[in-house]
């Protein structure tokens, strides 16, 4: 990421992702529920663009960048 310009690349992570999970304590008889969580690639924070649009001095007391996070719908099962 570049705090200067307040752009960032989009060159780190994957572009898809596929994985296997399995619950070693999962009991059939147990009512259950799961989600997935994703944390996006770091990305400037408004205040890092508006530095650059109005050609101000980035403030101190926050960060430059921000990672935001994201988490699904729960997945249930019920026996």
């Amino acid at each position: 990421m570049n705090v200067k310009e307040a752009t960032y690349d989009n060159s780190i992570g994957a572009p898809f992702l596929e994985a296997y999970w399995k619950d070693p304590e999962f009991d059939s008889g147990q009512r259950a529920f799961y989600y997935v969580r994703v944390i996006e690639i770091p990305t400037p924070r408004w205040t890092t663009y508006d530095a650059k649009e109005f050609g101000v001095d980035l403030p101190t007391d926050v960060p430059a960048s921000i990672q935001e996070r994201a988490y699904t719908s729960p997945i249930w099962y019920t026996p």
